[in-house]
């Protein structure tokens, strides 16, 4: 009986497992895919990719306001051929301005 109640909890946990592991291979949305591609033309150095949200949201680090601002200044320019997407945020890392 013990045994088989552990095979039930092995075969739950790993159906768990499968179905988060899924989750999280799910494809990027096409707001993401566009948003890597602008920033890929983007990056500079000191400055830090912190995510992209699914709405296409660019968030990154920055150590400088100049940094900030040619970033930001970049990711414009490379959307106005394209579809908008949300504004970037810069976010400064712990003990920053």
């Amino acid at each position: 009986m013990l045994g088989t109640v552990n095979r039930t909890i092995a075969r739950v946990g790993s159906c768990c497992l499968a179905v988060a592991l899924g989750a999280c291979a799910s494809p990027n949305t096409p707001q993401q895919n566009l948003a890597y591609e602008r920033w890929s033309k983007c990056a500079v150095a000191y400055v830090q990719l912190d995510r992209i949200s699914l709405d296409g949201r660019i968030t990154f680090q920055v150590t400088s306001s100049s940094d900030r601002q040619a970033v930001v200044q970049c990711l414009a320019e490379a959307g106005r051929t394209g579809p908008p997407l949300p504004e970037p945020v810069a976010v400064w890392p712990a003990g920053g301005p």
